[in-house]
Parts: structure tokens; C-alpha cells; sequence
């Protein structure tokens, strides 16, 4: 990851109902931002979130979606389990390129195909305690102020995403043939340790998608 482009998200400070929304939102507006090759256009749909009001992008092609789901379920339950036990820890998206090593015998053990990491995109979350009140009204109050707080971070992070993506072409490698998005994979840290992760198979937001889209080198 030598000459990688890290890209880090704003800190998100969330209740742990909200991580796995804010989540789902920034992985899948980061998945559609570099969805730039394969055999056609992708036509990311407009989703509106289920917790906040913000609307975010989601690739066509729905077999990343399961892939999305499954690390946003992994990165929820390390909050749950206790892992995270100073409340902290990030989402981790590698865009990666392979390339054949030479043959010998080491590379009959470690795989035959290098993978070359090019983009990191990290995204920290916080989760914040759930304050109790005496009086339902004020428990309320305090969910709904959470709830809007949280909406404010995702909007946020959801630009910058997107600023960023739009700014940070250069170092992008020819876009992949078969598929419209680059190989990636994401894992989940906490504490500084690598806990879980999950790949692609070899292989969102708006009119501002469609200018990063328009920026990338490799498309006309």
C-alpha cells in the first residue's frame, strides 16, 4: 500500500441503532463513485434512507449488495459484542488491481495473483451511550435529538465522500472490463487490530456523482 490514496472520512460519534444506516449510506455512495468500467453505464438508483432524511446512490448491480450487507452486519457487531470496547473502530474499503506473480513454489502457496491496493477509504465511528431520562418524554426528546444529529453526520460524510472521489482521479488504474466496479474488499479495525473482513468477487448522490464520473481520466 505504498503509494496508495488514503482518504479519511469525518469521524461519525453515533448511537449504535444509527451505525449500521450511516454505514450502509457512506459504503455503497463509496462503491457507486468508482463504478466506472465494465460493458456499460452503470444507472445508480436514488435511495431514500430508512432512519434519516437523506438520500443516497446504490450501484445496479446487485450482486455487491450482499457483499455491502455482510460487512455492515460485521462492523454492528463488534460494537455489540464488546470488542470495540473503548467504542471505537473504523470501516475499511481497499480498491485493489491484481497482477501474476512468477511462477515458484512460495507463489504456489500464497496465490498465484498479487493484489495491488490503490485507494483506502477509512470511515471512524464512535459510539455514543444512550442517556436515559425520568420521564418517557425526555427519552424522546433525547432519541430524536441523536436521530437528527446522526442524519447531519451522514449528509456530511456523504459530500465529502463524493468531494473527494471527484478530486482524487489521477491515481485510479484503467477501469475493469467486466464489471463496473474496481475489486475491493473491507475489514474492520479496532483498537489498531484487523478483526474481520470480506471481498468482492473477482470483480451515491446525485448530479455531483455524475461530475465525478465525468472527471475520471479513462471515460469520455
Amino acid at each position: 500500500m505504498l503509494n496508495a490514496e488514503e482518504l479519511v472520512c469525518p469521524e461519525l460519534r453515533l448511537a449504535m441503532c444509527h451505525v449500521k444506516e450511516a454505514a450502509r449510506a457512506i459504503l455503497h455512495t463509496i462503491v457507486v463513485c468508482r463504478s466506472i468500467g465494465g460493458h456499460r453505464p452503470i444507472e445508480p438508483r436514488s435511495v431514500l434512507s430508512e432512519l434519516f432524511d437523506v438520500s443516497y446512490m446504490k450501484t445496479d448491480e446487485p450482486e455487491f449488495e450482499d457483499e455491502l450487507e455482510q460487512s455492515i452486519r460485521q462492523f454492528s457487531e463488534i460494537f455489540d459484542q464488546g470488542v470495540g470496547r473503548s467504542g471505537r473502530a473504523q470501516l475499511v474499503l481497499n480498491f485493489f488491481t491484481t497482477k501474476s506473480r512468477k511462477q515458484s513454489i512460495w507463489n504456489l502457496i500464497v496465490g498465484s495473483d498479487e493484489k495491488i491496493v490503490f485507494e483506502q477509504w477509512r470511515l471512524p465511528v464512535v459510539v455514543q451511550p444512550l442517556r436515559r431520562h425520568l420521564t418517557p418524554a425526555d427519552n424522546l426528546r433525547e432519541e430524536a435529538n441523536l436521530q437528527a444529529s446522526a442524519a447531519q453526520q451522514v449528509q456530511q460524510a456523504l459530500y465529502f465522500v463524493v468531494g473527494r472521489a471527484n478530486a482524487k482521479v489521477d491515481h485510479l488504474p484503467p477501469p475493469p472490463q467486466t464489471q463496473a466496479v474496481y475489486k475491493f474488499e473491507i475489514f474492520v479495525t479496532s483498537d489498531g487490530r484487523g478483526l474481520s473482513g470480506s471481498s468482492s468477487p473477482s470483480r451515491t448522490f446525485g448530479s455531483s456523482l455524475n461530475q465525478t464520473i465525468k472527471n475520471i481520466p479513462y471515460i469520455v
